[in-house]
């Protein structure tokens, strides 16, 4: 049994070691230099390989489709795979790591036991077209390859400097696959300029959230359609960024009202009730240094600014009004975004190959006997986390799995 991976990313390598496990001829075909560009960058260069809190509701996609997906390869798998290679791993509060916190360390134990099995990577290596004939796929790399089973596993948009350039959809295309529009997720948000640019550089928890009356109803909103993540947010010179924002970022737009708490732990009663003991215990305290005492000083000038009042002024000399409109902004401010940034900031691809088309339990195409996808190149995406590696290691052991069988 012959087969051939386009792309030696996660899922294709691991498509790779699943295959060449029972006993099938793999070959690799990348485009890059090295195999595995973008798993070297992925959890920040520590690499986080899966998440034990592993369901569908932490996807974007067919839930189904992606519940199949994860019963037939699961975290607890995705860590026994590791362990089997050597590679031991640790629980941080759910996310799973290498002991050693090392991208390079997945990829390298990834590519030796690949090697150790047979498995040829061919590295720059384009792939020019893809013919069917006589039950054999016929790959032009400026030689002609033959298989009898082909897996594509070419990533999406995101990141293009990893080698993630969109190649693998005109192929799916040619088979008579439907491509959903991709757009970047995972990536910060471009705002309109605000006062909150003056900001850049702080990163402080927060809560933020967007409704969106258009949009579908999917992935983690309710049924108000209301889209909201709370974690660390980064203030930006052009906007917003950071997990929380990750999150969310495919479903917002241009002109999508973005609203943030900086003071999710308390209401508005209780920061009144707080100021007005406070200001009963030192009637000299001055309002900014209140409030630096429970935010970042430049999101209290922000914020002092946006209200119009002075650092300088007492906090006991502070009107009611003023009060509320300032907790008000606290508990809401509001920014309009722009745009998502582009896929050279964004870490997946939101779109893509669409799942109606593929069958679920065994990543073969509906459209073309023998043709398989595995990763980013299907139409899912999940948010940050481990999720998106997961299902990159459970689509390619899918895809290895039953196209030997």
């Amino acid at each position: 049994m012959d087969v051939i991976i386009i792309g030696a990313g996660a899922s294709g390598l691991m498509a790779a070691i699943t295959a060449a496990n029972q006993g099938a001829k793999v070959t690799v075909i990348e485009h890059e230099n090295k195999p595995g560009k973008k798993i070297l960058v992925t959890g920040n260069g520590k690499c986080n390989i899966t998440n034990t809190k592993m369901n569908e509701e932490c996807f974007y996609g067919n839930k189904n489709f992606i519940k199949n997906v994860l019963d037939n390869f699961g975290y607890k798998d995705t860590i026994e795979f590791f362990m089997s290679l050597g590679m031991r791993t640790k629980d941080k509060n759910g996310y799973i790591y290498p002991v050693g916190e090392q991208a390079a360390t997945v990829l390298e134990i990834l590519r030796i036991t690949a090697e150790n099995l047979g498995v040829k990577i061919k590295t720059n290596n384009n792939v020019n077209s893809v013919k069917y004939s006589d039950r054999k796929f016929l790959v032009d790399i400026g030689i002609e390859l033959q298989c009898d089973k082909l897996i594509v596993a070419t990533g999406g948009m995101a990141a293009p400097k990893t080698g993630s350039t969109g190649l693998g959809y005109p192929l799916a295309e040619q088979f008579g696959h439907t491509i959903v529009e991709t757009k970047p997720a995972l990536t910060a948000l471009i705002t309109e300029k605000d006062l909150l640019n003056k900001a850049a550089g702080v990163r402080t928890t927060a809560n933020i959230w967007f409704e969106n009356s258009a949009g579908k109803k999917d992935g983690n909103s309710n049924e108000a359609n209301k889209y909201s993540e709370t974690g660390e947010l980064q203030i930006t010179d052009y906007g917003i960024s950071g997990i929380p924002v990750f999150n969310i970022s495919r479903m917002a737009t241009k002109g999508t009202l973005i609203h943030i708490d900086f003071i999710p732990d308390y209401s508005i009663n209780d920061i009144v009730e707080y100021w007005a003991k406070t200001s009963d215990n030192n009637p000299k305290i001055q309002l900014g240094t209140v409030m630096d005492g429970m935010l970042n000083t430049k999101i209290t000038a922000v914020m002092l600014e946006k209200a119009c009042i002075k650092y300088n002024c007492l906090l006991g000399e502070l009107h009611l009004d003023e009060t509320l409109n300032l907790l008000k902004l606290l508990k809401d401010y509001q920014i309009v975004v722009n745009k998502p940034r582009g896929f050279d900031f964004a870490q997946v691809t939101a779109g893509g190959v669409s799942t109606e088309e593929i069958n679920s339990l065994t990543m073969e195409s509906k459209k073309q006997p023998g043709l398989y996808f595995a990763g980013e190149i299907l139409d899912v995406d999940g948010i940050c986390g481990g999720y998106n590696l997961q299902f990159a290691w459970a689509t390619g052991a899918t895809a290895g799995r039953n196209c030997v069988e």
